[in-house]
């Protein structure tokens, strides 16, 4: 390693030539053994030292110009490059299977015929929810747009329960941590300590104190708001100052105390609400720290986890019905190229003979090309949406098959009734549920900061028993314990003490501003509830519109596939120019794509409806579970269901606290009688079904001989 040698300032000009004179001539003097060379660097080293230290250096400002090196300039721009390059964390990640094992994507100018996979609507779903841990939703905006890669901290996976159930923090506590704040905490603690100093009493006779402290107790909160603790402590005196009794005492005591709010803070409703009161950190904790907000915030988090998969399953069935429309589209594209292709051999042939002018042989040659590039991007379109459907079922890109639905759109015309759809919303929307939970958790919090708004006053109470001997234990009474277990000493305290700001303007201020959160929690839900009827009403015209327009358009298809027949018919007899055939095939070929667009317009409308009536999990058959209790949990649940076994109910009883959660959806409504009509059960109409879909085919080369491409 080089031993680079620093010297700075005009004043040690001639030191540094002294050195590089002496490192020069240990370079140069080859004739020296190696040990004289070592001689000769430390003489340099040691010269360098002191002078450094002695305080030679000059206390100008130093450039770049007074830096001298032994061994050269230093290299700056290398140190700089260093401190702004960009680092990247050290963790140990593994890529995941499906990006390793993923092959090349299909595109144009790569074409494999890989194995053909049959894939219905349900092979997606279940494909989606056992294979994915986080919820992918449709990328908006290109590439890079993805939820997952754009905002991550928002994405909803399947961990987000058991972060809410394990939280600690305040606001978004976990059951255990609610439940913590009731462990019996056990503190206990040894001291041991000496004194030796001399008084003006004694000047020569030095006072000596050794001492001993032992502190023990356990404390628990209770539901009441209470609290409840034992205590058990010595301490051990030992002196030689005057003439004691005893040259060494014990004194201690064992004993309980218990402390119960009876305003501000007291009963269960606001210690499961608000927690135990903690004086420590006064509005910090506030009056959100309780079992029930916890379990309560525990239900949000399954509502939002809900909603993520609901529309996680809406956007993989959009995507699953944009993969049928690529595949009828380029079907339709295949058959108009082929028809085109045909025309333009025909038209050719003709031309060859002199039967047709050059004019008609460009435009069935134009027509051509035109089907021949529209043939390329749809087959493109099909790529990017089976590319798509994969991302969000979470399969990999390319795994050597190409998916093709089998799962045909419906093609019976829906008449949904409004009374159902509305009454369906209202009770089973997913965000109405948690916007009640919210409302819930407000009202409570609110009547505990309303509890606040009171004076602090807590009994307290004591009992001790006291004991005092020269040892600490022993069989007679003179010892610690014995005296303990006389029962003649003892101590015992009660009374109230009461604490209140005046004023009570951080009180007053918190219960206000949960009346006003309240408030706008409840203008929320009723706004919610507004858009959901709005939804429903939207959702029912997009089905009914489509209907209309699919219907309407299998109509267009039958007059265009007729129109092509006569045409074509009239063409080959020579009657009819080559212009109107090709016409009426592109007629054919856009009556047929509108037609498959509206028919999948149709299945994304029912989807919609589905969704804003709150059916859509339940019309696919997925049904969330909230998981695993604790193992006490199931017993304590059993004993439960045992005590109402064999119990009597009685109707004249009333749950004490009030029950915050039931088992029966809420959100049904009473209607205007005069804004319900009957239900009109409508015929159903069947559009014939279409073939089964093909693999798609490469697209070839199918022009003629002597075209320039």
């Amino acid at each position: 390693m080089a031993v680079r040698h620093l010297l700075t300032g005009r004043s040690m000009t001639r030191t540094s030539d002294f050195l590089r004179s002496v490192l020069r001539l240990c370079r140069e003097a080859r004739p020296l053994s190696t040990g004289k060379w070592r001689q000769a660097a430390v003489a340099s080293l040691c010269l360098t030292v002191p002078l450094a230290l002695t305080g030679c250096v000059s206390t100008a400002k130093v450039g770049l110009d007074d830096l001298q090196y032994a061994d050269g300039e230093a290299p700056i721009e290398h140190f700089k490059s260093q401190s702004t390059a960009i680092e990247h964390p050290a963790i140990d990640n593994v890529t995941t299977e499906e990006v390793r094992t993923t092959l090349a994507p299909r595109s144009l100018e790569r074409r494999v015929d890989d194995e053909v996979r049959e894939f219905t609507l349900d092979d997606a779903f279940l494909a989606a929810l056992s294979k994915n841990q986080v919820i992918e939703s449709s990328a908006l905006g290109g590439v890079g747009a993805s939820r997952v890669l754009a905002g991550p901290e928002g994405v909803s996976t399947v961990y987000d329960s058991a972060i809410q159930e394990t939280g600690v923090l305040f606001g978004r506590r976990g059951l255990e941590a609610a439940l913590s704040d009731f462990d019996a905490r056990w503190s206990t603690a040894m001291r041991w300590g000496r004194d030796d100093r001399v008084t003006h009493q004694s000047p020569l006779n030095p006072f000596s104190s050794e001492t001993a402290g032992f502190q023990t107790g356990i404390d628990k909160a209770l539901a009441s708001g209470g609290s409840v603790g034992v205590f058990h402590n010595w301490d051990y005196l030992g002196n030689t100052v005057g003439s004691p009794l005893y040259p060494s005492t014990y004194s201690g005591s064992i004993g309980a105390q218990v402390r119960q709010p009876l305003l501000a803070g007291a009963g269960t409703e606001f210690t499961r609400v608000a927690g135990p009161i903690r004086p420590g950190f006064g509005a910090i904790a506030g009056v959100s720290q309780g079992v029930v907000i916890a379990r309560i915030n525990q239900d949000i988090t399954l509502a939002d986890f809900e909603i993520a998969v609901r529309n996680g399953l809406r956007d993989i069935e959009n995507a699953y019905w944009d993969l049928y429309l690529a595949y009828r589209l380029y079907d339709t594209t295949v058959s108009t190229h082929q028809s085109a292709f045909q025309t333009w051999r025909e038209a050719r042939t003709k031309l060859e003979v002199g039967t047709l002018k050059q004019a008609d042989e460009l435009q069935a040659r134009d027509r051509f090309y035109e089907t021949r590039a529209q043939l390329e991007l749809a087959l493109n379109q099909l790529y990017t949406a089976e590319a798509g459907l994969r991302r969000l079922i979470g399969m990999p890109m390319n795994d050597g098959t190409v998916l093709r639905p089998t799962t045909e759109p419906a093609r019976t015309e829906l008449k949904p009734d409004w009374e159902a759809c509305l009454q369906d919303g209202l009770a089973k929307r997913t965000e109405l549920r948690r916007q009640k939970w919210q409302i819930k958790s407000l009202q409570l919090q609110l009547d505990a900061a309303r509890s606040l708004v009171r004076p602090q006053l807590d009994a307290v109470g004591s009992y001790a028993v006291n004991g005092f001997g020269d040892r600490l234990i022993s069989e007679d009474r003179s010892s610690g314990y014995g005296s303990m277990t006389g029962g003649d000493l003892s101590t015992w305290s009660m009374g109230v003490e009461m604490s209140i700001p005046l004023g009570l303007r951080q009180a007053r201020s918190q219960a206000r501003n949960y009346e006003l959160q309240l408030s706008r929690a409840n203008a929320i839900l009723a706004a919610q509830e507004r858009s959901i009827a709005h939804d429903i009403s939207i959702a029912m015209q997009e089905v009914s519109a489509a209907w209309r327009a699919a219907e309407s358009n299998y109509n267009r298809v039958q007059a265009a596939e007729e129109r092509v027949r006569l045409l074509k018919a009239e063409q080959d007899i020579g009657t009819l120019t080559l212009d109107l055939v090709l016409r009426a095939q592109a007629s054919l070929a856009e009556a047929e794509a509108a037609y498959f667009r509206q028919v999948v317009a149709y299945n994304k409308a029912i989807t919609s409806l589905n969704l804003a009536s709150g059916n859509l999990l339940e019309t696919n058959g997925v049904w969330l579970s909230e998981g695993g209790w604790a193992p006490e949990a199931y017993s304590d649940a059993r004993l439960r269901a045992l005590a109402r076994t064999h119990g009597l109910d009685d109707p004249n009883q009333e749950a004490a606290p009030k029950e915050f959660a039931v088992r029966q959806r809420a959100g049904q409504v009473e209607r205007d009688p005069q804004a319900v009509k009957p239900r009109v059960s409508a015929p159903q109409e069947l559009f014939p079904t279409p073939p089964a879909i093909p693999a798609p085919p490469a697209v070839k080369d199918d022009a003629p001989s002597g075209v320039v491409k």
